[in-house]
């Protein structure tokens, strides 16, 4: 067996209100994933990695297939009830991603097809979604990296058609407001990734900070209430 990569450790200081410290390990932080060393290294740990379990991976195989065997595949949500609509979310046997739709008179609309967004990307995730309180807009977080750093999209239901509605590094926490055409959404702080701020958008128009906690001990949500008549952070 190989014997496993050891991280350099290369002098770095790093300063803070509480004073400086030292962190030899400083280096691997790569926000932008694309230091050379950096990637060396995590390849070193995964290739280690691989060899250590290679002799369990007949193991892992059966293992994987037994639990997969007790999965329904083709399972879904109980629905809820909502402005016209049993709401829903439902999986389709071979796929691994969810399905979100409703339904109105038995007829089911696909609101968002889980399957069809990752189409072509490594990671896909989808951190949550609301519908604007008319029935015809659906706002959502995705994550195409794996960081929880979710993207802000929002598109037409009935046609799909996507409007131009951008914004990143946001928490995944969402409320339509009454109108139909603003959106309230969580933000996260850069550095630490906490979700800290709300902010308000109307279509076409700005993205303004309506709120922000500056006690890190708390993180910050938005939703709607049940009876759509408040926005509660």
């Amino acid at each position: 067996m190989s014997k496993p990569p050891v991280a350099a450790r290369r002098a770095h200081e790093v300063s803070s209100p509480h004073g400086t410290r030292q962190d030899p390990y400083y280096w691997l932080r790569d926000d932008e994933r694309k230091n050379a060393d950096v990637l060396a290294y995590l390849e070193a740990e995964n290739a280690y990695t691989e060899s250590v379990l290679a002799p369990a991976k007949a193991l892992e195989e059966t293992l994987f297939s037994e639990l997969r065997a007790r999965v329904k595949e083709d399972d879904a949500s109980v629905p809820i009830f909502d402005r016209g609509y049993w709401y829903y979310v439902r999986y389709a046997r071979g796929k691994q991603y969810p399905i979100y739709a409703r339904k109105q008179h038995d007829v089911e609309e696909i609101i968002l097809d889980g399957n069809e967004l990752a189409a072509g990307k490594s990671f896909y995730k989808i951190g949550g979604y609301t519908v604007s309180l008319d029935g015809k807009l659906v706002a959502w977080a995705e994550d195409t990296i794996g960081r929880n750093q979710f993207v802000l999209r929002v598109k037409v239901i009935d046609t799909g058609e996507m409007l131009d509605v951008t914004a990143t590094n946001i928490s995944g926490a969402l409320a339509w407001a009454a109108d139909h055409q603003t959106l309230f959404y969580g933000g996260r702080d850069p550095v630490t990734l906490r979700a800290d701020r709300v902010y308000r958008h109307t279509l076409g128009g700005t993205h303004e900070l309506v709120h922000r906690e500056a006690d890190g001990s708390f993180y910050v949500g938005v939703g709607n209430t049940k009876s759509h008549r408040y926005i509660a952070i």
